[in-house]
């Protein structure tokens, strides 16, 4: 039986650097999921020692109970059309208060196989389905909030394969992470 490695040598590459930069920095991260189901947070505890820099992450998977725990009103999660990039810096920002830590990564979007949303009742006229033409299975909206900066990005994977997805959303995320810490420790 082969084993494979957990997690794959690239992701744990880019943890490594994120680890280094936030111990060296004594700089803490919490992570705000959707989408990858807390793949991105075990990769970043697949690290040992992570509790020196990780404060944790906060994964509720329900849409509508997500919405409601990152401080959402009845009336915009009614009015609510899907991932975006603000909606994934608002994640940021909310867990970022939440949990205190010096950063926030947060990460939404459609892993698939469909962009149903699950937040309204099946009687109701769109079925819970985004009208952006933009929004497709295969696109993630990335967060970052920190103390002096709140920063978002929108990639697409290409595919509809759900597990294929989820892994490329948190290698895209972990990515978006690395970057806009080596651009705060170039300053």
């Amino acid at each position: 039986m082969a084993s494979s490695v957990f997690p794959p040598d690239d992701i744990q590459l880019i943890v490594s650097k994120i680890a280094t930069i936030l111990r060296a920095r004594n700089e803490t991260l919490s992570i705000s999921e959707a989408a990858c189901g807390g793949l991105i947070s075990a990769y970043i505890v697949s690290i040992p020692g992570a509790s020196n820099f990780y404060i944790g992450g906060k994964l509720v998977y329900s849409l509508k109970q997500r919405l409601k725990l990152s401080g959402w009103t009845d009336e915009e999660i009614r009015n609510y059309m899907g991932p975006s990039k603000q909606v994934a810096l608002k994640l940021a920002r909310t867990t970022k208060y939440e949990l205190g830590s010096t950063y926030v990564l947060s990460e939404t979007g459609f892993a698939g196989p469909s962009q149903d949303l699950h937040l309204i009742d099946e009687d109701e006229s769109n079925g819970g389905k985004s009208d952006e033409k933009n929004e497709q299975v295969g696109t993630v909206y990335i967060g970052f909030s920190g103390p002096n900066t709140e920063v978002s990005q929108s990639s697409q994977t290409g595919s509809h394969d759900r597990s294929e997805n989820m892994t490329k959303f948190a290698k895209i995320g972990l990515q978006f992470l690395l970057e806009q810490l080596e651009k705060i420790n170039d300053s």
